[in-house]
């Protein structure tokens, strides 16, 4: 869920009125969307339901994962090429972090209230990897 978050986090400047719809993640089936200028909308086969809408500086993300039931949002706010981001889950779960742009590269660090962390390296033609910290 949190791999996710972040994915949406990253290529949510991308998720834009471009007359085609926008690209699954890597490895997965596409998802049913709806866009417009500034909202994403979509649900994928399992169910599970997100969105994220951008205003500015500021990127709102929401979402619903259907095996577990839980809710999730998340806001970013960006920086330059950095940007500062922060969520929280129903069952109370809340994680920080940080993104930022090097070429065609993001690389992420967040951490939760679980005592998760981990950086996330997402590349244009390499795709993502997660390591643990």
């Amino acid at each position: 869920m949190l791999r996710r978050a972040l994915l949406l986090c990253l290529f949510a400047p991308f998720a834009h009125a471009s007359g085609s719809g926008p690209l699954p993640f890597p490895g997965e089936e596409p998802a049913r969307c709806a866009w417009s200028a500034l909202v994403l909308a979509c649900m994928d086969d399992s169910g599970n339901l997100y969105s994220v809408a951008t205003q500015g500086h500021d990127t709102y993300l929401r979402g619903f994962e259907a095996s577990s039931g839980r809710r999730w949002a998340q806001t970013g706010t960006r920086y330059g090429r950095l940007t500062f981001f922060s969520g929280v889950t129903s069952d109370g779960q809340v994680w920080v972090g940080t993104s930022r742009g090097i070429g065609w590269t993001n690389i992420s660090r967040f951490s939760s209230s679980t005592g998760d962390s981990a950086r996330l390296t997402c590349g244009r033609v390499s795709g993502c990897k997660q390591h643990e910290r």
